[in-house]
């Protein structure tokens, strides 16, 4: 009788987040942050940058292993933040002017590990996973050739805090862990940045 009660129990808890799974999760604030500046590790200073529109990809679908079941909860967000997400140029240079005209691509990241890939999260929010931007004709941004620079590649993504837990089969949490998670948006960057 008592293992009865345990396995209804079991099924139960099973079932309610398989269901919690199917009701998708919005987040209604949004706000824009004032300290977003996009600073990248190093320490350098933003010069000239032209504003580009991309497109969005299609979210992917989630990557939920059959033996676990996981939980994605917004705690807040989202925000808007323009983050560095590569540089274009190798070394520094003292250069007057850069061209380019290949095409970007900014993915959604985390800002730690939770346990799921940041494309299954935003599959499970129903964002954006990545960006590309294509540019119909060569882009040329002015430098000044006195200080040592390089071309840089930035995007304004919707940062969210974000709640991972992950069940197995028996219903036992094993993992419950918390993020920031970055979805890009539409608008990048070609931007000059100096040592």
């Amino acid at each position: 009788m008592k293992t009865s009660k345990k396995v209804f129990w079991v099924r139960s808890l099973v079932f309610a987040l398989l269901f919690l799974l199917v009701v998708p999760q919005v987040s209604l604030g949004y706000s824009e942050d004032e300290n977003s500046s996009g600073v990248v590790e190093e320490n350098v200073e933003q010069g000239e940058s032209v504003s580009v529109e991309g497109e969005l990809s299609i979210p992917e679908s989630p990557e939920y292993n059959i033996n676990h079941t996981k939980i994605v909860n917004v705690l807040s967000g989202p925000t808007k933040v323009k983050k560095h997400v590569r540089y274009l140029t190798g070394s520094w240079a003292k250069a007057s002017s850069y061209t380019w005209s290949k095409s970007n691509t900014a993915s959604s990241t985390l800002s730690s590990t939770v346990g799921i890939t940041s494309g299954s999260i935003s599959s499970s929010l129903g964002v954006s996973n990545s960006i590309t931007t294509t540019y119909s004709t060569a882009i040329t941004i002015p430098a000044n050739s006195n200080r040592f620079s390089k071309l840089a590649f930035y995007s304004d993504f919707n940062k969210r805090n974000i709640r991972v837990r992950i069940w197995n089969t028996q219903g036992i949490l094993y993992s419950d862990k918390k993020a920031d998670h970055f979805a890009p948006r539409k608008d990048t960057y070609l931007q000059v940045v100096y040592q």
